[in-house]
């Protein structure tokens, strides 16, 4: 006799678009997707490059990082003339005021007394902080604090020969500084300064940064 109900094999039905054939249904709808294993490939290549570039900026950054540094300097003033001291480097000459780094552990007042005793063998007093500026160059980022200071009226600078980069110390008349290569080109805000008797508010300028001259 021929049934005509269901046929019963050994065999199971093939599984449908959906149904659990050893991986969850989701994933069997993203298998059965057309280009699912292409898109796959592209996030893992994706994900990877990511992370190279990640990697990349890294490794450049620890060859090539530009740490911010801070310069203290000193505005000093004596019958209407300003201490400067000139820079020698790479064949260029121009001004600055006096100052210079901090060292570890140290003080800003106590890292410009030891420069300019190292710079100049001067004695000073550290007094208000009067202008703050950055100097934001492709390799290097400074920060300068420029405050106000006081010398024995007479007190004579004798400069540190033995450091390369000092080439001389000068007194220079008020009106004469902004004809000079002064660095950073901040002698608009240092005139100010002195007009106002030092006791204008702190001057933040920001980034002062010019290429140098070719």
């Amino acid at each position: 006799m021929e049934h005509r109900g269901h046929v019963l094999s050994g065999r199971s039905a093939a599984p449908r678009r959906g149904d659990s054939a050893g991986q969850p249904p989701d994933l069997a709808a993203a298998d059965a997707w057309p280009g699912a294993a292409d898109s796959a490939r592209v996030g893992t290549l994706v994900t990877t490059m990511s992370t190279s570039l990640v990697s990349l900026a890294a490794l450049v950054n620890a060859f090539n990082p530009v740490t911010p540094q801070l310069r203290v300097a000193a505005l000093i003033v004596q019958r209407g003339r300003i201490l400067l001291v000139e820079h020698r480097k790479r064949d260029q000459r121009y001004w600055v005021l006096p100052g210079g780094r901090l060292q570890g552990n140290e003080t800003l007042d106590a890292a410009l007394q030891r420069e300019l005793h190292e710079e100049l063998g001067l004695e000073a007093r550290v007094g208000r902080l009067v202008i703050v500026c950055e100097t934001l160059a492709p390799d290097r980022h400074m920060v300068n604090l420029i405050y106000q200071v006081e010398i024995g009226e007479k007190a004579e600078p004798r400069l540190d020969r033995s450091d390369p980069v000092l080439a001389g110390w000068q007194w220079v008349s008020v009106d004469q500084l902004p004809r000079l290569d002064f660095r950073p080109p901040i002698a608009a805000a240092v005139l100010d300064v002195i007009a106002e008797n030092f006791s204008g508010p702190v001057r933040m300028l920001g980034d002062t940064w010019k290429p140098e001259p070719r």
